[in-house]
């Protein structure tokens, strides 16, 4: 059964250059970002926010993806689908670490804001990536491959991290 699978998913994606790989890869790596999401909440309560406060902190999120989505398409078009994946991981990576150091509410929705802004800036510029290197025969079959790497982040990563931290709930969530 396994090896069948396999075998589908090996068919289905058979042709397609290292690049739409890489490109894949690096989107998978660019969702597994988005992990916090779901913890965000369970952060807020941790820190001694209520859960309406929160729910705030994950609204925040979705508003600066929107933003974010918008902005990534305009600065992927003046200054190039490269740069603007690079500036959106280097930066996303370093606003992760500086949102971990934020306390009062203000900060961590801003930071939460700007953090989501330039994570969902990277989607348009992967998009236009794809498109740039695939051609219209397998253009279908790239776009797929990209979308199977942020479900297998969603699936596969999301059971991870909930397994981790039902192991560390104790010392978590105190």
């Amino acid at each position: 059964m396994i090896s069948a699978t396999v075998n589908l998913y090996r068919n289905a994606y058979n042709g397609l250059g290292r690049r739409m790989w890489l490109l894949a890869v690096v989107m998978l790596i660019n969702r597994s970002g988005t992990m916090v999401l779901p913890f965000m909440t369970l952060y807020c309560k941790h820190i001694g926010y209520s859960t309406r406060q929160a729910g705030y902190v994950v609204a925040v999120y979705g508003l600066g993806s929107m933003v974010g989505a918008f902005l990534g398409g305009r600065i992927s078009d003046r200054f190039g689908f490269y740069y603007t994946q690079f500036f959106a991981l280097f930066c996303g990576g370093i606003l992760f670490m500086v949102l971990g150091q934020m306390n009062s509410f203000a900060s961590i929705c801003i930071c939460t804001f700007f953090l989501s802004m330039v994570n969902e800036s990277f989607r348009p510029a992967n998009a236009t990536a794809v498109a740039h290197y695939s051609n219209p025969q397998n253009r279908t079959q790239s776009f797929s491959l990209v979308r199977l790497a942020i479900n297998v982040d969603w699936g596969v990563g999301r059971v991870g991290w909930f397994s981790c931290i039902h192991k560390l709930s104790p010392v978590v969530l105190g």
